[in-house]
């Protein structure tokens, strides 16, 4: 009996561990490809207007540099948090593969081209491109392209208000208050 129980737990840790792992190497690739296809940019943006437009609404109460400077240190968390999301958002459409796939496409110098400049693809370029859309990922990407959209912008749009309130909370906390 004891040989059963030992091989059950032996066995449920041995489960739990294979699928952390798994989820782990997940999440690293998805984050990898969140940088190199340009998402982890565009939300780096989206933090800094957010944060102008809080400031915009306390400009009346001259609130001192150092505060905003401060302030503004939680960027690195907020940008965890979203990216968190955002591989769960990965997750409810691509496999590990697919975002292996993106990751050696959007890594790729053809990729990065694409991603900054897409004037300069070459003859070439396009090539590799079409190929890409043409493999089942590609193929992924472009069906999931409208549902993806708003998850994203519901991800945004949440992120952007908690953002709002934490900053707002520090600020009523220090006495500054818009209301």
């Amino acid at each position: 009996m004891k040989s059963i129980l030992f091989l059950s737990v032996g066995l449920f840790f041995s489960v739990s561990v294979s699928v952390l792992s798994q989820s782990a190497d997940y999440s690293d690739q998805a984050m990898q490809c969140l940088k190199s296809n340009g998402t982890s940019a565009y939300y780096e943006t989206v933090f800094e207007t957010c944060f102008k437009q809080i400031q915009e609404q306390y400009y009346k109460l001259d609130i001192p540099a150092d505060t905003w400077t401060t302030l503004k240190t939680e960027k690195p968390e907020a940008m965890q948090r979203v990216s968190q999301k955002l591989v769960t958002a990965y997750s409810d459409f691509f496999t590990i593969e697919d975002i292996q796939n993106m990751n050696d496409l959007y890594g790729s110098p053809t990729g990065q081209t694409m991603i900054k400049n897409p004037n300069g693809l070459t003859k070439k370029d396009k090539k590799v491109i079409d190929k890409f859309y043409k493999t089942s990922t590609g193929k992924k990407i472009v069906s999931s392209q409208s549902e993806m959209n708003e998850k994203m912008q519901v991800i945004s749009d949440f992120w952007c208000g908690d953002i709002y309130k934490q900053v707002n909370e520090k600020l009523e906390a220090q006495g500054y208050s818009i209301r």
